[in-house]
């Protein structure tokens, strides 16, 4: 039987991901990896609007019509890319195992 709360947490850390990304690029126009939500009453009033209907609609389409796409973790690993590209150089000539 799958672990439900392990994969809650990682739908759950996708989810924010996505939302963040979204708010980052589409709401406030910056970089997600230097964005900052503080002071920004545009923010608030989109996470009121996602989160205040989250526990009682369907979560795939209100993300679907909040940020325009479906849950995707895209968004996580272009903000973690740069340090995916830095790993895999300094790791390039080491070799793994146990």
């Amino acid at each position: 039987m799958a672990n439900i709360t392990g994969n809650t947490y990682v739908i759950g850390t996708i989810f924010k991901y996505q939302i963040h990304d979204h708010i980052c690029r589409n709401i406030l126009h910056q970089d997600p990896r230097h964005c900052n939500y503080y002071g920004h009453k545009e923010v608030g009033d989109f996470l009121k609007g996602l989160l205040s209907k989250v526990a009682t609609e369907d979560g795939r389409r209100l993300l679907r019509e909040k940020t325009g796409s479906d849950l995707s973790s895209k968004p996580m690993m272009d903000y973690f890319s740069p340090l995916l590209r830095y790993l895999k150089k300094e790791s390039k000539d080491q070799t793994c195992g146990w």
